[in-house]
């Protein structure tokens, strides 16, 4: 009786601990996303850099773990990240608008949000609002993206899109110091990144991209990932199951959106 009731003392205190886990715990899905940071709905929070926060991230991770998988998220830069998926080497890119290109190279998940783009560009150079009216209106104009970013939905040509700003930070830096006439910015990740102070928008305006519509956003899943049609399934039937009981919206609320 004495050694079974050393046993219950030792798991209680094993367990008080955090360190009793559960023989039946699910497989761990790896994912990423940005290093950059896509706030509100993927970033490293800044009180525990380690950990990943955000909507997407408590959305598809509550959608596996209800499966009985765990989610592991790493930030990798951009292009990294991708590759890493696409390679096998990762289970899922977390969050990612879509392109002819990676549409042949990863399983896509259902659409987990939109968000809307917009134009910025410096009031000390345009006192007057430019006027773009039609698509055709961006050739004649520079533009600051992100690298590795996806800008195929917009009648762009390449030589006037740059995109070798790995950030934010350094994407408004070239936009100040006359790199290009516009920034191609996503609103509800640009406030997000204001909110936080970890942007600072002071005499940027925006306006509306002329023709476009509002970007959806998916998980990539790797082809070379052994259960990657169950991992689309999974996610998209929790996706269906979640707006159906408002947790959904719930989660997008919490993170301001």
């Amino acid at each position: 009786m004495a050694l079974l009731g050393n046993f219950r003392s030792w798991t209680g205190l094993l367990m008080s601990m955090g360190l009793v886990f559960c023989a039946h715990a699910g497989p761990t899905v790896a994912v990423c996303d940005d290093v950059a940071g896509w706030p509100p709905f993927a970033y490293a929070d800044p009180d525990e850099p380690a950990v990943v926060k955000g909507a997407t991230i408590e959305l598809v991770g509550g959608i596996l773990s209800r499966a009985g998988y765990t989610m592991q998220t790493t930030l990798l830069p951009w292009k990294r990240c991708l590759s890493d998926v696409e390679e096998g080497r990762l289970a899922m890119v977390i969050n990612a608008s879509l392109n002819e290109e990676r549409v042949q190279k990863y399983l896509v998940t259902k659409p987990l949000y939109v968000v809307h783009s917009a134009l910025y560009y410096l009031n000390e150079r345009y006192p007057q609002a430019p006027v773009l009216s039609k698509p055709a209106d961006l050739k004649a104009h520079s533009f600051c993206g992100l690298f590795g970013y996806n800008y195929a939905m917009y009648d762009i040509p390449p030589a006037n899109l740059d995109t070798s700003a790995h950030d934010e930070a350094t994407r408004f830096r070239m936009l100040r110091n006359g790199r290009c006439d516009f920034a191609l910015g996503d609103v509800e990740v640009l406030n997000a990144f204001v909110a936080r102070g970890q942007l600072d928008m002071k005499g940027v305006e925006q306006l509306p991209i002329p023709g476009a519509k509002p970007k959806e956003f998916h998980t990539l899943v790797s082809r070379n990932y052994p259960d990657a049609e169950k991992l689309v399934k999974i996610i998209n039937d929790g996706l269906s199951a979640a707006r159906a009981d408002k947790s959904y919206w719930r989660t997008l609320k919490k993170y301001g959106l």
